[in-house]
């Protein structure tokens, strides 16, 4: 397996693919999911023009848990790159399905931490083996099983395929909200969720209720 250093916008991050038949690494643990995450859950954090990490400028953020161990969230706007449904199977699990792809799915920077996990973010019209909901709108799924559905055809109508995550320590985040580095809005799964992902910052940006 071929492991592909990328830069995308400006942003350093690591993606990995394969260039034969063997299957990418696990998926994201499960202390990245949003399980007793209380009201945080969902709720959005977008990069303050100051934030000047390279990894997090111009971000928005979806968190999964904010508690007193820390936080952890999936960055929603940093495209890797589009594939097929049944391409990405293939990288996961090793072996392609049937048929003729499926729909390209979304392959998208989570976050720097464990970059060789993934985890698919998604609308919560799709349920199976492996899916929490972070909010009465998102989900996410853990079980290479959603990529069989969308290589079907079927699964979400909306979501992407997440390497990595973001997380922060005890206090840190806390940290980063007070000298402004982040702003935090409720949820929203129009903006997780939308499509045109160069937009989401800038759209995030003109939500925001406080002044920078």
């Amino acid at each position: 397996m071929a492991m592909i250093g990328r830069l995308l916008g400006g942003l350093m991050f690591a993606a990995f693919l394969s260039a034969g038949g063997a299957a990418m690494q696990g998926t994201v643990s499960a202390d990245a999911t949003p399980a007793a995450a209380g009201k945080t859950a969902g709720r959005l954090l977008v990069a303050s023009p100051r934030l000047r990490d390279t990894r997090f400028a111009e971000s928005v953020v979806i968190l999964l848990r904010h508690d007193d161990r820390g936080a952890k969230g999936l960055i929603v706007n940093r495209l890797i790159l589009l594939k097929p449904a049944a391409e990405l199977v293939e990288l996961v699990v090793g072996k392609r399905p049937a048929g003729d792809g499926g729909r390209d799915v979304r392959i998208q920077f989570g976050g720097p931490v464990r970059t060789l996990e993934w985890i698919f973010l998604h609308s919560n019209d799709y349920a199976g083996t492996g899916t929490t909901a972070v909010t009465d709108r998102i989900s996410l799924t853990s079980d290479p099983e959603i990529l069989r559905a969308l290589a079907k055809g079927r699964g979400p109508a909306k979501g992407f395929f997440a390497i990595g995550y973001a997380g922060w320590g005890p206090g840190q985040l806390e940290n980063e909200i007070r000298r402004k580095d982040w702003v935090m809005l409720p949820p929203d799964d129009g903006l997780v969720l939308d499509g045109d992902i160069h937009l989401i910052w800038r759209r995030a940006m003109d939500k925001r209720t406080v002044d920078l």
